[in-house]
């Protein structure tokens, strides 16, 4: 009973108690020379047989009665390192996703290959790029944000924007899509601008995979549906109807491609193509960081903007309408977040009293994917954009900004 022999002889090596003389016989000794036999026997069988469940818990074993200095152990572990990286290489370079994530997921979940040693290894490091493209992460995500992914895990990371170029961008967003415009929503005075103060980049993994993976299925179901039109085009940038965030920057550039460059990468970060566009969602302080720590929750849908178009998730592509749903924060600062959202096939309307329940069915169970509600056309006002699929929106960036009237 190798744990009993473990439990007598950290007994008999305190100083003080009935076995404190214990250590000074020779039977202690023996113990000892026993107990490090058997585990290297365990150890060296393990070698043997390449059994993976035996060199499991041999090495469990040595490391529990604190004989990890065995060269035997060692030996072992390096073997099962490097079963692992050879396993995580032949996944990488067959681009299988799922087997990909397993074989990382054996590796920074084994109790004997440490992952800071692992990080070392460029099996690994390559393994951990090729996971990374595979699941599209921007750049700016880092390897523990990749990592959380293979594993499985949840958590947020919300980074201040420092660079004052790209904060002159977000600025230069707010004012080329304000509109001094007063609706039923607005409380209190129209500011005359919205002045950028905060941009803090969002890091969730979970949410943004599941994101991609809806745009990429609303891309299948597009291009299946070929034949279907759209009722209502606002990707092309030369249109009247175009969506306002496509609109050029100082730079000559929309948003997109400003902070597509910014991160030094050839792709666009949205695909306008499917109708994929920054938009924006006005909403209090705590619930912006509930959203970015969660998702959007479809069961709150339309608490704050009303369900004129339905129980969904309203986004403006104007900040003057984002701005009437913001609510200030102890520094007197309100926050909106800018999604990426694809719309796909748009459900144009603009009906003043719309059926509502024809437009979320449409959505839901239909060959459609979003509503545009154009209140501009009927009211002057603003458009709307709505989605009923949480899946359908991610929260890049959280924008903290101060009214100036």
């Amino acid at each position: 009973d190798l744990a009993t022999v473990h439990a007598l002889l950290q007994a008999g090596a305190r100083t003080s108690g009935p076995l404190e003389k214990f250590a000074e016989r020779p039977e202690f000794a023996q113990a000892q020379a026993l107990l490090a036999k058997s585990v290297r026997q365990s150890l060296q069988k393990a070698v043997a047989t390449c059994d993976r469940k035996a060199a499991r818990q041999a090495c469990s074993e040595a490391v529990r009665y604190g004989l990890c200095e065995l060269p035997e152990y060692k030996r072992l572990v390096d073997l099962r390192k490097q079963l692992v990286l050879q396993n995580i290489e032949e996944a990488a370079a067959r681009k299988e996703q799922e087997n990909l994530r397993a074989k990382l997921q054996e590796a920074i979940e084994d109790p004997d290959l440490e992952l800071e040693h692992l990080r070392e290894e460029p099996g690994f490091r390559g393994g951990l790029k090729v996971y990374r493209d595979l699941l599209s992460l921007p750049p700016y995500f880092e390897d523990e944000q990749v990592l959380e992914s293979v594993s499985k895990r949840h958590s947020v990371k919300r980074e201040e924007l420092l660079s004052d170029a790209l904060c002159q961008a977000f600025q230069e967003l707010m004012d080329k899509t304000y509109r001094k415009v007063r609706t039923k929503d607005r409380r209190g005075e129209i500011p005359k601008r919205l002045l950028v103060k905060e941009v803090l980049v969002v890091k969730n993994s979970s949410n943004f995979v599941e994101y991609l993976r809806r745009r990429e299925e609303i891309r299948q179901q597009l291009e299946t549906d070929k034949g279907v039109p759209p009722s209502v085009v606002v990707n092309d940038l030369n249109g009247t109807q175009a969506c306002k965030t496509l609109a050029n920057l100082a730079r000559g550039q929309p948003f997109h491609s400003v902070w597509r460059d910014a991160q030094g990468v050839s792709a666009d970060p949205i695909d306008t193509k499917i109708n994929e566009f920054y938009l924006f969602h006005g909403t209090g302080p705590e619930a912006a960081t509930a959203i970015t720590e969660g998702d959007f929750r479809m069961d709150l849908a339309g608490s704050n903007a009303g369900t004129l178009y339905g129980r969904g998730i309203y986004f403006s592509e104007s900040t003057g309408k984002s701005d009437e749903y913001s609510r200030q924060d102890s520094r007197g600062l309100c926050p909106v977040l800018v999604c990426r959202v694809t719309l796909g096939r748009i459900l144009y309307t603009d009906e003043e009293y719309p059926d509502t329940r024809q437009l979320v069915r449409s959505c839901v169970a239909g060959n459609t994917h979003s509503v545009l509600g154009d209140r501009e056309k009927i009211r002057n006002t603003f458009r709307e954009l709505i989605v009923f699929d949480s899946d359908q929106a991610y929260t890049e960036f959280i924008v903290w900004y101060a009214r100036e009237f």
